[in-house]
């Protein structure tokens, strides 16, 4: 009887080690999965989720999370009309569910249609843009045109009108008018 309950227990000793073992390692795996990710693979899995989303020198956002792009994000806002937010000028977001999607799994198109490409479409379009800036001010005008890292706003839908230079890094957000 003796031999029988001491090799019940080095049994249990054993199944208990690789118990530990196995939740020492899926917790490095889980650590190693969430370190390759980036906030828009969170808001990827936020698609028509509402969150609140906090932007500098602005209000924060209350809407649905409807399109996410490498640096910027769709918001349709809860009140007033849709905003494109820029990625650098996220605060923080709430209710943001804690999955994500996984980068690999992101179709090379979503991947590459930047925050150029879509004002490269408003300024094609020749849209009355409304320019929030992370420092608090506005701009408003047509996009004239969109460089590598800044964007020319008039500040008329007419020929001759005074443009203003935009650095991408000081767009907080972007709504048509």
């Amino acid at each position: 009887m003796h031999w029988e309950r001491l090799i019940d227990e080095l049994g249990a000793a054993v199944d208990a080690e690789d118990r530990r073992e196995l939740v020492a390692e899926v917790a490095d795996r889980t650590r190693h999965e969430t370190a390759r990710l980036h906030v828009v693979d969170r808001l990827r899995a936020a698609a028509e989720t509402q969150v609140t989303i906090g932007v500098d020198g602005w209000d924060p956002v209350r809407g649905r999370a409807c399109r996410v792009g490498p640096d910027w994000l769709l918001v349709e806002a809860a009140a007033g009309p849709d905003v494109l937010l820029a990625t650098p000028a996220i605060l923080w977001i709430e209710a943001l569910p804690p999955r994500a999607v996984d980068p690999a799994a992101v179709p090379a198109v979503d991947q590459r249609l930047g925050f150029r490409s879509v004002l490269r479409a408003v300024a094609r379009d020749r849209r009355v843009v409304l320019v929030r800036l992370r420092n608090g001010t506005e701009c408003r005008g047509v996009v004239a045109r969109v460089g590598a890292d800044f964007v020319d706003v008039g500040a008329a839908p007419r020929a001759g009108a005074a443009e203003r230079c935009v650095p991408f890094t000081a767009i907080a957000a972007v709504l048509l008018t």
